[in-house]
């Protein structure tokens, strides 16, 4: 089956200081990937690259075909860590938020692109919003509506950079096991941006460590045994992991470990 993003040898400068080093991997259909790395490691930029917002070196191919010459943008949902549409204070109503997806076609909005709103709403649980002005929403709310955005499109490719940030526990959960039905039930490949790897761990099926370069990319059992990861990571944030999956079967921390006592 024909991979949805191929990276060889990847890099980015910002005035000739580099950011991305020499990285290479590939996404196959249906995975679901979290991406994490320290502040400053690249992950967005690596992001920006691969969507060419962001001119880099090296060779990618999405869905088979190079970069520089991909045109079925309709195939790829994005949701950026800082939305304009969030950031405006502008009065426009959450139908007109999701239409906004549908941007490219134009004015072939009929009524066809119209259930693909209504579906998008559904799938995300908005569709009672529809007629609300979108920023009388809570920030949880608004997430879902730009998710549903970004999925209007029907993308077989959904890239989101840290979507849970501001979001209380109860609407990050809600968020990540929307994004986790996404993947199990319609096999929308999932790359995402995160600091919440106990959380998105519960439905991944990969993960992906950036710092510069590519420290790791594999499964949660590779990640929870990685060498590289333990030292970049440190014990606790390793032991998360570990414990998350129950690849021990107990826990090594006993009654001092904090995830124990916090359920």
């Amino acid at each position: 089956m024909r991979e949805v993003i191929s990276a060889r040898d990847v890099c980015f400068a910002y005035a000739r200081v580099p950011v991305l080093e020499h990285i290479s991997f590939t996404v196959e259909p249906g995975d679901y990937i979290g991406l994490i790395g320290p502040n400053g490691g690249g992950k967005t930029t690596l992001l920006k690259v691969l969507l060419g917002l962001e001119k880099g070196c090296g060779d990618i191919k999405l869905f088979g075909t190079p970069l520089a010459q991909f045109t079925g943008w309709d195939k790829i949902g994005y949701l950026a860590q800082k939305s304009p549409v969030a950031q405006s204070r502008f009065p426009i109503s959450v139908q007109e938020v999701v239409l906004m997806g549908l941007a490219g076609r134009g004015a072939r909005v009929g009524r066809g692109e119209l259930k693909d709103v209504y579906d998008a709403m559904q799938q995300t649980r908005t569709r009672q919003y529809a007629g609300r002005i979108f920023h009388d929403l809570s920030i949880g709310q608004q997430q879902r509506v730009l998710l549903a955005r970004a999925l209007v499109s029907k993308p077989q490719l959904l890239i989101l950079d840290e979507p849970s940030t501001a979001l209380d526990a109860e609407s990050r959960e809600m968020f990540f096991d929307l994004l986790g039905e996404l993947n199990s039930k319609h096999r929308t490949t999932i790359l995402l941006i995160t600091h919440d790897t106990g959380e998105v761990g519960k439905h991944i099926s990969k993960f992906m460590y950036v710092d510069k370069t590519l420290v790791f990319f594999g499964t949660k059992q590779e990640f929870c045994h990685s060498q590289e990861v333990a030292k970049k990571l440190g014990p606790f944030a390793q032991h998360t992991i570990d414990h998350l999956h129950n690849i021990h079967g107990h826990c090594p921390l006993g009654a001092d470990c904090r995830e124990c006592q916090h359920g």
